[in-house]
């Protein structure tokens, strides 16, 4: 699961930004170097750019029947970009 919410500035920036991750860890968590990277962008469908592997490095999935910790680091990223493909596009 992926959920977020966007502040926009007056400027049509990023004001402000809070992304979570639900099932790569034992907990949800926020994606707090993913936000940083994002205040200030432009709110627009170009905000998917800026998300990458590296600002999943806060998850730690698990490896099981269902799928293994590479796959869900991988769909979880896909499912950040959308979202904010989705944000961007609002």
């Amino acid at each position: 699961m992926v959920a977020g919410v966007i502040a926009p500035a007056d400027d049509g920036t990023v004001g402000g930004v809070r992304v979570a991750i639900g099932s790569c860890s034992a907990v949800a968590r926020r994606l707090p170097m993913l936000e940083s990277s994002l205040i200030g962008r432009p709110l627009d469908t170009t905000m998917p750019e800026a998300a990458v592997a590296e600002h999943l490095d806060v998850l730690s999935p698990i490896n099981d029947v269902r799928g293994t910790a590479e796959y869900r680091m991988d769909a979880a990223l896909t499912l950040v970009r959308r979202l904010l493909l989705e944000l961007g596009s609002q």
